[in-house]
C-alpha cells in the first residue's frame, strides 16, 4: 500500500489534536454555552459550527447513504454510485467507499487551523468543559462527532462517548468510546470500526490503542481488503500491532479465514501496511509443467539496508531436485545501482537421464546487472549471464516463454562520456550461445568510439567526425584481429514550415589488422575507403477535412531521399558482426544496408515515399497513417555480406506499406506489406488488429507472412495466424486464450487456456500452456518428429491487499496476450 497517509496513526494525531487543542483554547478563558443556541462561546470568540468539505461528486453519494450494512464505514453499493465514479474496483466490488472529505484542502495542516465546535449543550466546570447533544469539533480538514465528550484541561485529557466517529481524509474511525491524553500520547477506541479508504482496506477490533511510543495495539481485531459486508477473507488475531512508521504489522494467535471459516492458523505472523521493504516471506510459486513436474517455490525477501537487500528462493521441481537462486541489489550514488546472482542445483536428476555422456548435472546460472550516471557526464553498464549449458533456460526458467527461446546470453560492459561536443564509447562484449548448433558470436575486446554531437542548429553547417577501434576474438578457429572505421564530412540541414532539405557529403574509411587472412587473400591488413553523398528533403501538406464527424487535419507528406556510394572491392575482409538489415519502410531511407561496420556498401539509388495522416483537430490524435514507398537502383549491388554472393541486380525493391488506424482509443490496427513489383509476389506481410472494452475484455488477431530471402531455399514459407483474448464470461469468471497457429505445417505451435475468478477481495486463476521447444526467431519445422511439445499448468491465488504466489501466470500473460495489463485492483 502506498500513500501519504498513515492510516491509523493519523487518525490517532487527530484525537490528539483536537483534544490538546479544545484545551488550549479552554485555557484562555471561560467558555459557555452560546444564547443563540449555536456553538459554543470562550471569552469573546464565538466557535461556530463549519460547512465541511466534500467534493462535488461524493457529496451527493455520501449524504444520500441510508442505513445499511457498510454505510457506516462510507461504502456504497453500486447502484447509488455516480456513473463518473465506476471505475473497474467499483463495478468488480458491486460499490465503493465514498469520501466526504475527498476534495478536502491538504495543503493547510490541521494544527494550523482554528478549532471549530457545535454542540446542544455546552458547561464549564472548574477544569472540565463537556459538550452533549450531538458533538462536532472539526480543526482544518478533521473532524471528530460523538453523543458527548468531556475534557479535562488541567490533565489535558479527555472522552468521547455514544456514536463516535473520527475523520481525515481516506481514513474513518468510529467507536462506542474514546478516552485520550494528549500529554502522553496514549489513546483508546472501545468496539471500533474503521476504513482506509485509499487502500480499500477495513477492520474492527474490540479494543484499539495507541502507547505513548505510537505503536497502535488492536484487541480481538481483524482486517480484510473486502467490502464492508463481504466475508471472503480476512485476518482475525487475538492481538495485533501496527507499527506505521515501519508500515508493518504484527499478529499473534492469527487466523485466515475465507468465508468466515478459519482456513490457516499461525501463532505469530507479520504483514505490510504499505509497499515498504521488509524482511519476511513472500508468496509461494506453484505449478506444473512437463520439463520437470511439480515446481514449487518459496521467496524469502532480505531487506538489509535501505539500500541494498537481497532475495532469497528456493525451489523444488519434482523430477530435478532443489535449485537455490539469490538476487542482491546495490544502490549508491557514487557506484551506481547493481543486481547480481544466480542460481544453483547440484546434480540435477533429470538433464543426467537426458544426458548420460555429460559427466556434470550440476546446473547453474550467474548474472550482473549494472547502470551508472556520474555527474551527468559519465555513463556506465554492466550487462552479463552466464549459464551451465545451453539447455538451462529452457529447463529452469519458467517465467516467460520469450527467455525460454533465447540464443545467446549477453556479457557486456561499458563506459561513456557525454562531453558538450563530444561522445566517447569503450565497451567490451561477448556471447555465450544457448544453440548447439550456432556458433558464439565474436567477442569485442574491446570497442572505443568517439563521435561528434552536432546539435543539429537549421541553415549551419553540421560537421560528421567518428572513429572507432575495434579488436575482435573468438574461441574457434576463424579469423580474428583489429578493425577501425572511421567517417568524416559535413552536413547542412535546412528546415521550413512546409519541409525540410539536408544534404550530406562524407567519406568512410575500413582498415584492418587480421590475425589470419588465408580465408581471404594474403593481405593481412586489407582496407577500403570510399566517399558517400546523400540528399534527403520533403515536403508537408496540409488540409482540414471532416472524417466521421470530427474535424482534422490530413497532410500529405512526399519524401525523396538520394545516395551515391562508391564501390570498392572487399571480398578480402572478414565479416566480424555485420548482417543485411531485414527491409521494410524505413529502410528506404538509411543510408548503409549493413549493420555493424564490415562492409562499406556501395549504392547509386533513389527512394520515394509517401505518407498521410489524419490528426484530430483539437486534441492532436493521429487516427490513420499510412506510407508508400520504394527504393529505385540506377547500378547493381556488388558489395555483398559473403564474398561468394552474386550481385544484387533487381532494378528496385520491394513496393514497402505501412498502415495505422486507431479511430478510438478501443480499436487499432496495424499493417505492413512487402511486394515485389518484378515477380508480382508478396515476400513479407502481417496485420494486427485489437479491440478492448469498457468491461476490461480484450481481443487480437493477428496474420504474418513471410518468404525466406533469396539463397535460402531450404527455408520454408512462415505463415502463422495469432488469436488471443482476456473476457468476462459470468459474473465473477473471466476466460483467457492464446493460440498461434502454422498454416504451412497445419499444426498449433503455442496455445494457452486459463480461467480466473474474480472478487472484489481475492482472485484465482489456473493456466494451461503447450507450446514446442524450439529456438525464437528461427525458421522450425514444426512437422518434425523429433520436435518436441511442452506443457506447463499454473496456479495463482491473490488475496487482495495482502498479496498472492503464482506470479508466473502473469508472465505469461504478458507474453502472450498482446496489449494486457495487470489490473491493480
Amino acid at each position: 500500500m502506498t500513500g501519504t497517509t498513515r492510516p491509523a496513526m493519523a487518525i490517532m494525531l487527530m484525537i490528539l489534536a483536537v483534544s490538546s487543542a479544545v484545551a488550549k483554547e479552554d485555557t484562555q478563558s471561560e467558555c459557555h454555552a452560546n444564547p443563540d443556541g449555536a456553538g459554543w462561546v470562550c471569552g469573546d470568540k464565538v466557535v461556530q459550527k463549519d460547512v465541511l468539505p466534500t467534493t462535488k461528486k461524493e457529496a451527493s453519494a455520501a449524504t444520500a447513504m441510508v442505513d445499511r450494512p457498510g454505510s457506516r464505514l462510507d461504502w456504497v453499493p453500486l447502484s447509488e454510485v455516480p456513473e463518473e465514479l465506476q471505475d473497474g474496483k467499483c463495478l468488480i466490488c458491486e460499490g465503493r467507499y465514498i469520501d466526504p472529505l475527498a476534495d478536502a484542502d491538504l495543503s493547510v495542516p490541521p494544527e494550523e487551523s482554528d478549532i471549530e465546535a457545535n454542540a446542544t449543550e455546552t458547561t464549564l466546570q472548574g477544569n472540565t468543559v463537556t459538550l452533549s447533544g450531538g458533538v462536532e469539533v472539526t480543526q482544518g480538514y478533521r473532524q471528530l462527532r460523538g453523543d458527548t465528550a468531556t475534557f479535562d484541561r488541567e490533565t489535558r485529557s479527555g472522552t468521547l462517548e455514544g456514536d463516535i466517529s473520527l475523520r481525515e481524509p481516506g481514513v474513518l474511525f468510529r467507536g462506542e468510546r474514546a478516552d485520550l491524553d494528549s500529554r502522553s500520547g496514549e489513546a483508546t477506541i472501545n468496539n471500533s470500526e474503521f476504513v482506509l479508504q485509499t487502500f480499500h482496506l477495513h477492520g474492527s477490533a474490540t479494543q484499539l490503542s495507541r502507547d505513548e511510543l505510537g505503536l497502535v495495539h488492536m484487541t480481538d481485531g481483524n482486517l480484510s481488503y473486502c467490502a464492508p459486508d463481504d466475508k471472503d477473507w480476512n485476518i482475525r488475531a487475538n492481538s495485533m500491532k501496527l507499527d506505521l512508521e515501519e508500515g508493518v504489522g504484527t499478529a499473534r494467535g492469527a487466523k485466515i479465514e475465507l468465508g468466515g471459516v478459519p482456513v490457516f492458523y499461525v501463532p505469530w505472523i507479520r504483514f505490510p501496511l504499505d509497499d515498504s521493504r521488509r524482511t519476511g516471506f513472500l508468496w509461494p510459486s506453484l505449478g506444473s509443467d512437463s520439463k520437470g513436474g511439480v515446481d514449487i517455490a518459496l521467496p524469502v525477501y532480505l531487506n538489509l539496508a535501505p539500500n541494498y537487500d537481497a532475495l532469497y528462493l528456493p525451489r523444488y521441481i519434482q523430477e530435478r531436485g532443489l535449485n537455490h537462486e539469490i538476487k542482491f541489489r546495490y544502490l549508491n550514488p557514487y557506484v551506481g545501482a547493481w543486481a547480481f546472482g544466480g542460481s544453483f542445483m547440484a546434480d540435477d536428476k533429470r538433464y543426467e537421464d537426458e544426458f548420460p555422456s555429460d559427466s556434470n548435472s550440476d546446473r547453474w546460472l550467474a548474472f550482473a546487472n549494472h547502470n551508472g550516471l556520474f555527474a551527468q557526464r559519465w555513463r556506465s553498464k554492466v550487462d552479463y549471464a552466464r549459464a551451465s549449458d545451453v539447455n538451462y533456460l529452457k529447463d529452469l526458467d519458467t517465467s516467460s516463454l520469450e527467455t525460454k527461446r533465447q540464443t545467446s546470453l549477453l556479457q557486456l560492459g561499458s563506459v561513456d562520456y557525454l562531453g558538450d561536443d563530444w561522445l566517447f564509447e569503450m565497451e567490451v562484449q561477448q556471447f555465450q550461445s544457448l544453440a548447439d548448433d550456432i556458433n558464439n558470436d565474436y567477442k569485442k575486446l574491446p570497442q572505443m568510439t568517439g563521435r561528434y554531437r552536432s546539435d543539429g542548429t537549421p541553415f549551419a553547417i553540421e560537421p560528421i567526425l567518428l572513429a572507432q577501434y575495434s579488436y575482435f576474438d573468438t574461441d574457434d578457429e576463424r579469423v580474428t584481429g583489429q578493425r577501425i572505421y572511421a567517417e568524416a564530412g559535413a552536413g547542412y540541414p535546412m528546415q521550413w514550415g512546409y519541409g525540410f532539405l539536408k544534404p550530406v557529403l562524407k567519406y568512410r574509411q575500413l582498415d584492418y589488422d587480421l590475425s589470419d587472412p588465408v580465408l581471404f587473400s594474403e593481405d593481412d591488413k586489407p582496407s577500403t575507403g570510399a566517399a558517400m553523398a546523400k540528399i534527403d528533403g520533403g515536403l508537408f501538406f496540409e488540409r482540414q477535412t471532416d472524417f466521421a464527424d470530427r474535424s482534422m487535419v490530413q497532410t500529405l507528406e512526399p519524401r525523396i531521399y538520394y545516395l551515391y556510394s562508391e564501390y570498392e572491392d572487399q571480398t578480402d575482409q572478414p565479416d566480424f558482426d555485420s548482417a543485411e538489415l531485414t527491409f521494410s519502410y524505413n529502410q528506404l531511407f538509411r543510408e548503409t544496408r549493413f549493420s555493424g561496420r564490415d562492409r562499406i556498401d556501395d549504392s547509386n539509388q533513389m527512394s520515394v515515399g509517401l505518407t498521410t495522416r489524419f490528426i484530430g483537430d483539437t486534441n492532436g490524435l493521429e487516427y490513420f497513417s499510412a506510407s508508400l514507398g520504394q527504393i529505385f537502383y540506377f547500378e547493381d549491388r556488388r558489395v555483398r555480406l559473403s564474398p561468394l554472393d552474386p550481385a544484387d541486380k533487381q532494378a528496385g525493391s520491394e513496393l514497402a506499406a505501412e498502415l495505422t488506424f486507431k479511430p478510438n482509443p478501443r480499436f487499432g490496427l496495424n499493417s505492413s506489406l512487402l511486394w515485389d513489383p518484378y515477380s508480382g509476389a508478396v515476400n513479407a506481410g502481417n496485420v494486427q488488429a485489437s479491440y478492448t472494452r469498457d468491461n476490461g475484455s480484450l481481443y487480437n488477431a493477428g496474420y504474418t507472412y513471410r518468404r525466406p530471402a533469396p539463397g535460402l531455399t531450404q527455408q520454408s514459407v512462415t505463415e502463422q495466424f495469432h488469436l488471443s483474448t482476456y473476457m468476462p464470461i459470468w459474473s465473477n469468471w473471466n476466460f483467457f486464450a492464446a493460440w498461434n497457429y502454422s498454416i504451412e505445417a497445419d499444426t498449433s505451435i503455442e496455445d494457452m487456456v486459463g480461467l480466473e475468478y474474480d472478487t472484489c477481495c481475492w482472485q484465482v486463476r489456473i493456466l494451461h500452456l503447450r507450446y514446442f521447444d524450439n529456438v525464437s526467431g528461427e525458421n522450425t519445422d514444426f512437422n518434425n518428429p523429433d520436435l518436441e511439445r511442452e506443457s506447463s499448468t499454473q496456479v495463482q491465488i491473490v488475496l487482495k491487499g495482502m498479496g498472492g504466489f503464482g506470479s508466473r501466470v502473469t508472465g505469461i500473460l504478458n507474453d502472450m496476450i498482446r496489449g494486457y495489463k495487470e489490473r491493480e485492483y
